[in-house]
């Protein structure tokens, strides 16, 4: 698993993932159609549960261009702490919900706060004012908060770590997904007349009782661990066990253990992986939530506004779609994450402040989606697959999306009404972040490659360790390899 063998260990894509050898057994053929059906499954499920999680995120925006702003009398900054009021609560409850997870399963917590965040945001249909927002705000964010570290976790249990970063990037995309359609759907509820509801008000109510139904679905389709999963055989889950066990990975039902999360805790290459989706969230999020807000001030009209909401959308799911293929084309995380990544956003911010042309300016919101997007699947899938334990995969699923609601809390307030049309300081925060990715990239590249030097060199006999005790050493076993 070292770095001298980074083609083999790296993520592959899902048809190369499944090209057997010729004298390859049974077993294997095996062990790959229950991978197969864990795609159509697992990955399905909570892929779908996250494009209504990204359309009910940027409906706010879009409902901005509906006409919600004058309608509920904000002015000013109004808007942005609207937008950011869910944050403090998405990062106060991030890690107890990941804990509570582990202690409860994700079948039911998953299933629940999906339904939660569903019946919020339905809810905000019947907001009258900036303080209305606010508190529904507050209370989505602590519904969603558990969502996408509970799933980062949930891969790294199901799948062992050279799939984790396709399946991670696969499972990002359906946040361009949402961002696809989440336009044009809006744009059609506006055609809605009932006179009950205005347009945005419609958004809201509509969307929000499309989540809270699949919420109840995906009680029956999920499953806590491999062995109690209900499209799986009993060879098939003895196999993925054995797969699992041969990786290092515990397949969820190992305890947290508490001392070992403190030495996680104090891992400098977490927070310097876990940055890599905090840059990236000042691109997406200007994609998600604003998007629709500069096109609109480039003349074009609401309903078209929403619309083309769907160009962008579309560049950024090309993006971290392929972005799951960088680590095998450039031979690193570390070069697809880093240098090619980085240097789309740059060159995307670059333009957006050097040029007032319309068609210039959608050009670099393609291509600002297109790399802010990748880093979703590059960053966090990096962090995934460098996860040796369940206590590792809890620690680092959580403060990835942490730093990542972080870097969301910030894009809040880059993009401000007094800046319009131009919003030449919102442009310049994406280009700052685009040079970060660069810097945090390279810190976590030097870290992982000192770390397998030394594994190499300092050789460590764990052969009076108990089976337990070596699978709690996690990142520390000496056969454990960090993908660069």
């Amino acid at each position: 698993m070292g770095d001298k063998h980074s083609d083999d260990i790296v993520s592959s894509s899902v048809s190369q993932e499944f090209i057997l050898p010729a004298d390859c057994t049974n077993d294997d053929k095996e062990l790959q159609w229950a991978f197969r059906k864990l795609d159509a499954t697992l990955l399905a499920v909570i892929i779908l549960s996250n494009v209504l999680n990204s359309m009910d995120r940027s409906n706010l925006g879009l409902s901005k261009v509906a006409g919600l702003e004058e309608d509920t009398g904000m002015s000013g900054s109004d808007f942005n702490i609207v937008v950011s009021a869910m944050y403090p609560t998405y990062l106060l409850f991030m890690l107890p919900s990941n804990l509570v997870l582990r202690k409860v399963g994700a079948r039911f917590w998953l299933s629940f706060i999906t339904v939660i965040w569903g019946i919020i945001n339905m809810s905000m249909a019947f907001a009258k004012s900036k303080t209305d927002f606010i508190i529904c705000r507050l209370f989505l964010g602590a519904a969603e908060s558990g969502a996408t570290p509970g799933v980062l976790m949930l891969i790294t249990l199901w799948y062992p770590r050279k799939m984790v970063t396709s399946r991670i990037s696969t499972f990002y995309s359906s946040f361009a997904i949402g961002a696809v359609i989440g336009g044009p759907i809006a744009s059609g509820i506006m055609k809605i007349t009932n006179p009950r509801f205005k347009s945005w008000q419609w958004i809201f109510f509509i969307e929000g009782l499309t989540t809270i139904g699949y919420g109840f679905v995906m009680f029956f389709l999920l499953a806590d661990y491999p062995e109690k999963s209900w499209l799986l055989n009993t060879r098939e889950k003895a196999l993925l066990k054995r797969r699992m066990e041969e990786d290092q990975v515990e397949g969820g039902h190992r305890a947290v253990n508490q001392k070992r999360l403190w030495r996680h805790v104090r891992d400098p290459l977490v927070y310097a992986q876990a940055l890599i989706p905090f840059c990236g969230n000042f691109g997406t999020s200007t994609i998600m939530t604003f998007s629709a807000i500069i096109v609109n001030q480039l003349g074009y009209s609401a309903s078209a506004s929403l619309a083309m909401q769907a160009a962008p959308g579309i560049c950024g799911f090309i993006g971290i779609l392929l972005s799951r293929y960088y680590p095998k084309w450039f031979g690193y995380h570390y070069y697809g994450g880093s240098l090619f990544i980085a240097a789309c956003i740059i060159t995307a911010s670059t333009i957006l402040l050097a040029t007032v042309n319309n068609g210039a300016r959608i050009f670099a919101l393609c291509l600002l989606s297109f790399g802010s997007f990748g880093t979703g699947g590059i960053g966090p899938g990096w962090l995934m697959s460098n996860v040796g334990g369940p206590t590792r995969a809890a620690f680092s699923g959580a403060i990835s999306v942490i730093l990542g609601g972080l870097g969301g809390l910030c894009a809040s307030y880059i993009y401000r009404n007094q800046d319009a049309p131009h919003y030449m300081f919102g442009h310049g925060m994406n280009l700052f972040a685009g040079i970060f990715i660069i810097v945090v990239s390279t810190i976590a590249y030097v870290i992982i490659l000192s770390r397998n030097k030394q594994k190499e060199t300092c050789t460590i006999n764990v052969s009076h360790l108990s089976k337990d005790e070596q699978i709690d050493l996690e990142n520390d076993h000496p056969d454990f390899r960090y993908m660069a």
